[in-house]
């Protein structure tokens, strides 16, 4: 048949026939596909050939034609510009014809005003089927057939189409159509495909704008509401959960803002993807803004602090763009209204002036400074001139400073003025200051019994812990003691009766027991069951002990919660009622004080930086600041501030020590000249005392400081007093830089002051400030720092968060200034048991930051978990000389010492592995993304310490195997996915990805190698089958070459060769039956390395017959087990599969959970003289660093002697090789990573 002519509007209106209106169908579609232009005039031809239809009353048929000729493009893969332009032809189509049926409403109900009738039968023909709407819900009707398709291909079309078509949801009459378009689209939420989800969350989005009900399946079922808030909330799980950034992207610009959802399209200013954190800022909160003060204080503080500082340069600008051109738009262009509108008080609000003024500089010209300016400053005035002199300052632009500020002689005298209006201020309402000061000493009451009462709760539950692990070790103890005791009974009857055999008691409880009573006589037996009866008879009451101990604990810890209960309304009360009851007096000058003391705050700022050439002016401030420190009773942010101005105002350190320690004394001095004279006399006694007792033990030191406390705390000025000189101590300390040998005057306060507050644990502020004090006089003196560890870790193990967070801040900041070497053995053990506690409390989001950045520093600055003396390239590089032949024996003893000492340098390290391991599982766990700051640190820092250096990326491969293990053995939560982490942990490890290294570097670099093992090492061990395909998959990732070392090659093949192995005898396993693509890879990737281990080899040859050298002269002879790398002595390599399943807890330490580990190690009575057996390691795969020496050393006399004989040269470029790479060494030893201290933090 011949195939008609494209149809025309003339020819439309002539169609008759079935056949003639396919046709013109098919002539529209094929011409749909070629191109967006010509789309307007094929939907009028296609609109024309509808009402045709309607004419011909052949609805349905046209309906079947267009799905038709839609289905055509469903299989077309995602990309494919046909298919993309026939699901957009479509919705004009559609679009088209809604909109014609409005037209024609809207023109009728015009007609009827005009005609003033009314016809309430027509009024009701708008919600009947109308042709339109018949054919919408065919076309929806027939694309849901097709949602759930096992092609990924069809299921994109599909939801796209329907993410078009969705619009017109109010031409769908039948509610079951509805139901099943909005439970069908949700399931696609969590298809596999992101883009199909990226499509249905865009469909779901026009839900939002209504409700409707699902009808239940029988009458028992009740019908469901869905509202629009249902529907929000699954656009929110996808905001924050799913994996793609694409689909979080397209669920962030379609959900609805209101004041609910804000907060959560805000807080994708710390979303993952850059392109993400961009869009809040440019797109988002721009739509959101039409009056500043339409978006919470708290939100424009966070979009500032997170957009300013961000990693991401296009992001931080389009944050200044938001800042500088909307926001600023939206307060007219007036900067004090803007400057208003940041909230002067806030972090971010100097930070957001000074990136105004970087990126409008011509607004500096517009700002002048005058006479009448300085004598009527407002908080916003303050804070503009503050700022702008700080960017004139910093900038340099002395024009602009010399126009708009005075000399410091006047600077000083304005300064002065404001001090003199602040305490005239305060003497005048002498009334409200007691009142405020009396409420004040109210609120600090409540507050020391609140402290106290959580300190109390965390020592029970501390208490209740250890009772709960001692009950469960007895009840084991018992178990085993009944099941050796009817062991011993029924062999002592076999003894005696001389029937049976061994064999036939053993069971797999008892297997332990028989084995080492099989040589057992009938007395031995005997002597064996009464001491076991003994012992039993000893234990057996210790449970119901135990029992009576927890159960008082637990009324304890009731009563507690009760009174912090009660505690905590009081103070709420108490808070509210004082509000209510002085809101006209005592509130409005309180805040009219601290707007006072902000303003002087912004001119002590100022100060600081200022020019002091001119001595006159700089001896004037110098007698304003001494007199205000010591005088007035300043807030803290002025009291930091003064003593800044005072530093730089100083000759030098020393000078500004001495008149600090005077000012510090004065302020102590003021209660009376008698009492002060005692005190003083006090701080001296006590330093000789503590200069004395520096290395005491904890027990000790404690006690003596009971005893000081005896003497001290009748000398001691009122705690108001020692509170202030606390402050003033601890912003010193912030300041100076020399150590404590420097400034003796600083002693006598940390013996007498210092050492009070700690002893007063009831004392919220007190105990704070006293803490604080002792870990930055830490940070200045070796000896405090031993002591403040102990008495810094009894602090933290018997109390709440607050002391927990300055404790972990302070040895955190101790370690980095000193290094593990600062505690002994105990605390060590002690400390890392704590760390891993914390990381794991996701109860305690904040400490879990503080402790999470701190740890990463130390990582990062090699403190913790060093790499054992190795090259970079993972090869073995001997102490001292490598071509001594001779070893000096030395004394046993001294042999004996050096064994202890490696083996503590080796408990220490399994310790520091394990912490280390622990943040790598941290970041990957899902809790974490409930703790957004924490997931920030992490992101941050793993990369950061990942990519610094290669002994970096060896140290990361050797924890891999143990976190694929543990994150798909113990834990079994859905979202995660092998596809995200073990890819992510290959990047981390990809010496591509390293600073500062050549390409031959990079080539030689072992640790994808030595991950690529420890990686086959789970596929044995893993059940999951998803995680060895994955593994296997990504195994052609790792970058080895072919200039690595042959044996270390070969231990890969090895490996390789053991999971060959492991498949074939495990063929009829569902688990290690692998797809063909999976197979196919696993081939490539054997046979790359086969070839890569050829070219190596024959390269060595060339290098033994060109050179004459031993290519084995850096390895020194290592076995294929013990390659050198950094983690060698944990690598695994198994040679008969049949004992998978009884060696698999021995072949891998990681197997056993971590926390387990450190509970084992907890319930030994004396933890210092086991620490050196924690975190066992099993002997049969651990290689002795000292043995394999100590093999070398035998060896290397004669193997020199034959290469000196037989070669006689030794060639020069291995020579120059070897010290390139010392050199590179030791450089790389040097680097700088700047300050890792938590003070700015």
């Amino acid at each position: 048949m011949e195939i008609p002519p494209k149809p025309t509007l003339k020819a439309i209106k002539k169609f008759k026939t079935l056949d003639e209106i396919k046709y013109a169908m098919k002539h529209v579609f094929q011409d749909a596909q070629l191109g967006l232009a010509g789309h307007r005039k094929l939907v009028v031809i296609l609109k024309n050939v509808f009402k045709k239809v309607i004419e011909l009353n052949q609805i349905h048929f046209f309906a079947m034609c267009f799905t038709k000729l839609l289905s055509k493009i469903l299989p077309l893969k995602r990309g494919v510009l046909a298919g993309d332009r026939i699901v957009k032809f479509c919705y004009s189509f559609v679009n088209g014809l809604v909109k014609d049926a409005n037209e024609a409403k809207r023109l009728q109900q015009e007609e009827k005003e005009e005609k003033e009738e009314e016809d309430p039968e027509e009024e009701e023909e708008v919600d009947q089927e109308t042709p339109n709407s018949e054919f919408i819900s065919y076309l929806i009707k027939y694309l849901l057939s097709g949602i759930e398709s096992k092609d990924k291909s069809v299921r994109y079309r599909v939801v796209q189409t329907l993410a078009y078509l969705v619009e017109f949801l109010t031409e769908i009459h039948e509610n079951n159509t509805l139901e099943a378009l909005y439970t069908l689209l949700s399931n696609r939420l969590q298809d596999k495909e992101s883009s199909i989800r990226i499509q249905a969350v865009v469909a779901l989005s026009h839900f939002q704008l209504f409700e409707f009900s699902i009808e239940g399946d029988t009458e028992e079922v009740e019908d469901e509401f869905i509202s629009s808030n249902q529907i929000k909330s699954k656009l929110i799980n996808s905001i924050q959960n799913d994996d793609s950034p694409e689909v979080r992207r397209a669920a962030l610009m379609n959900l609805v803002k209101t004041p609910d959802t804000i907060p959560i399209l805000l807080e994708r200013a710390r979303d993952s993807n850059s392109i993400n954190r961009r869009l809040v800022y440019s797109k988002v909160a721009r739509e959101l803004i039409t009056d500043l003060d339409d978006l919470e204080f708290e939100d424009r503080e966070f979009l500032l602090k997170w957009g300013l500082n961000d990693r991401d340069e296009t992001v931080k600008a389009a944050a200044t763009k938001m800042l500088t051109t909307y926001w600023y738009q939206a307060v007219n262009e007036d900067l004090l209204e803007l400057i208003d509108q940041l909230n002067v008080k806030s972090v971010i609000a100097e930070q957001a002036i000074l990136a105004f003024f970087k990126t409008k500089p011509e607004v500096l010209e517009t700002i002048k400074i005058d006479e009448s300016y300085w004598k009527n400053l407002t908080t916003e005035k303050a804070f503009l001139m503050r700022t702008f002199y700080q960017y004139c300052n910093e900038n340099k632009l002395h024009a602009l400073m010399d126009a708009n500020f005075p000399e410091l002689l006047d600077l000083s005298i304005t300064l002065e003025k404001y001090m003199t209006v602040r305490l005239k201020t305060i003497n005048e309402n002498e009334t409200l200051v007691k009142e405020w000061e009396t409420y004040n000493s109210k609120i600090d009451e409540l507050d020391d019994q609140i402290f106290s009462l959580e300190n109390q709760i965390a020592r029970i539950n501390t208490d209740a812990d250890n009772f709960r692990k001692n009950l469960s070790n007895i009840e084991e103890d018992i178990i085993e003691i009944n099941i050796a005791k009817d062991l011993f009974k029924e062999r002592i009857k076999q003894l005696k009766n001389n029937t049976g055999n061994l064999d036939d008691l053993v069971t797999e409880e008892n297997q332990d027991i028989a084995n080492q009573i099989k040589d057992f006589s009938v007395e031995d037996l005997q002597l064996q069951l009464e001491d076991i009866n003994n012992n039993l008879d000893e234990i057996e009451h210790q449970p119901e002990e135990i029992m009576a101990k927890l159960e008082n604990l637990q009324t304890k810890y009731d009563s507690c919660i009760k009174a912090l209960e009660t505690t905590t309304q009081l103070k709420i009360h108490t808070e509210e009622n004082f509000e209510k009851e002085h809101e006209n007096d005592c509130i409005p000058f309180i805040d009219a004080l601290k707007e006072l003391e902000f303003i002087i705050n912004q001119l002590l700022l100022i100060v600081k930086d200022f020019d002091y050439g001119d001595e006159m002016a700089r001896r004037k401030l110098l007698h304003i600041i001494r007199t205000t420190l010591t005088e007035d009773k300043l807030p803290d942010a002025l009291i930091a501030v003064a003593l800044r101005v005072l530093r730089a105002l100083s000759i030098n350190e020393k000078d500004f020590v001495s008149m600090a320690v005077e000012i510090i004394t004065d302020i102590r001095d003021s209660r009376d000249d008698e009492e002060f004279h005692s005190a003083a006399a006090t701080f001296d006694d006590d330093d000789m005392e503590n200069e004395d007792d520096d290395d005491e033990s904890q027990q000790s030191s404690l006690s003596t400081a009971a005893n000081k406390k005896r003497r001290i705390e009748p000398d001691m000025p009122p705690n108001d007093i020692v509170l202030r000189c606390l402050t003033m101590t601890q912003h010193v300390l912030e300041v100076i830089t020399y150590s404590l040998d420097d400034h003796l005057s600083l002693s006598s306060i940390y013996s007498g002051i210092v050492n009070y507050a700690i002893q007063n644990e009831s004392k919220k502020k007190l105990y704070l400030s006293g803490l604080t004090c002792l870990g930055l006089y830490s940070l200045i003196d070796s000896k405090i720092a031993r002591i403040a560890t102990s008495t810094l870790l009894s602090a933290m193990r018997s109390n709440g968060d607050e002391v927990k967070e300055i404790g972990m801040k302070a040895i955190v900041d101790i370690l980095a200034v000193y290094g593990m070497s600062i505690l002994d053995k105990s605390s060590k053990y002690k400390y890392s048991r704590m760390f891993f506690k914390v990381l794991n409390s996701f109860e305690s989001p904040k400490l879990q930051c503080i402790v999470a950045e701190g740890l990463c520093k130390l990582f990062l600055a090699d403190i913790l978990y060093k790499t054992d003396k190795r090259s970079l390239f993972g090869n073995v590089i001997l102490q001292g000389d490598p071509t001594t032949t001779t070893t000096n024996k030395g004394d046993d003893d001294d042999e004996d010492d050096d064994d202890d000492a490696n083996e503590e340098e080796e408990t220490d390290r399994e310790h520091e592995k394990h912490l280390f391991e622990a943040i790598v599982l941290i970041y990957f766990n899902p809790h974490t993304k409930s703790n957004q700051e924490l997931q920030q640190i992490l992101s941050f820092c793993i990369p950061v310490y990942a990519f610094s250096r290669i002994n970096h990326q060896i140290n990361l491969a050797a924890v891999s195997g143990d976190v694929i293990y543990r994150l798909f053995t113990e834990s079994e939560n859905e979202l995660l996915s092998p596809n995200v982490i073990i890819p992510q942990l290959i990047s981390w490890c990809d010496p591509r990805n390293l600073v500062k290294l050549s390409n031959d570097e990079i080539n030689q670099a072992t640790s994808h190698l030595w991950q690529c093992v420890y990686l086959l090492q789970v596929v044995e061990q893993v059940e999951a089958r998803n995680v060895k395909r994955c593994i296997i998959n990504n195994l052609n990732k790792f970058h080895i070459t072919e200039k690595l070392e042959s044996n270390q090659l070969q231990a890969l093949i090895k490996a390789l060769d053991t999971t060959i192995e492991l498949f074939a005898n495990n063929e009829n396993n569902p688990n290690f039956i692998l797809d063909k693509p999976t197979k196919k890879n696993f081939d490539t990737f054997i046979d790359s390395i086969k070839n890569k281990l050829e070219i190596a080899q024959k390269r060595e040859e060339m290098e033994s017959i060109r050179g004459g050298s031993d290519t084995n002269s850096i390895l020194h002879e290592l076995d294929d087990l013990d390659i050198g790398t950094g983690e060698s002595s944990q690598i695994s390599i198994k040679s008969e599969t049949e004992t998978r399943d009884s060696d698999r807890s021995s072949q891998v330490s990681k197997t056993t959970s971590l926390e387990t580990s450190y509970q084992e190690e907890e319930e030994q009575e004396d933890e210092k003289a086991n620490v050196g057996n924690q975190l066992e390691v099993d002997k049969s795969i651990t290689f002795k660093k000292e043995d394999k020496e100590k093999e070398l050393i035998e060896t290397s006399p004669d193997q020199e002697q034959e290469q000196v004989e037989s070669k006689k040269v030794i060639d020069n470029k291995v020579k120059d090789s070897l010290e390139d790479i010392d050199k590179f060494l030791e450089e790389a030893d040097d680097v700088d990573y700047g300050d890792i201290s938590m003070d700015s933090d």
